[in-house]
């Protein structure tokens, strides 16, 4: 699998519908719906939900995305 980077602002992170999602249906994550973690972020549009996290990194500086890279808003959503 190829390197991903994603971000999201704070508000986003924190607004009370994102998830971290590990487990489904009692048992892990199975990896067709993103194991070994899928963010969900319901005010974002689909390109903005990452599957198959293994890192999460908090900064105070941009630091870029994948799809923004290829000219995607960074702020996709509400």
């Amino acid at each position: 699998m190829r390197p991903f980077q994603d971000n999201a602002d704070m508000a986003t992170a924190l607004h009370p519908q994102t998830q971290l999602t590990l487990g489904f249906d009692g048992q892990p994550l199975p990896a067709r719906y993103g194991f070994p973690l899928k963010i969900r972020i319901p005010t974002k549009p689909g390109y903005k939900n990452p599957k198959h996290v293994r890192a999460i990194q908090i900064t105070n500086i941009y630091p870029g995305g994948y799809w923004e890279n290829q000219g995607y808003n960074w702020f996709g959503g509400s």
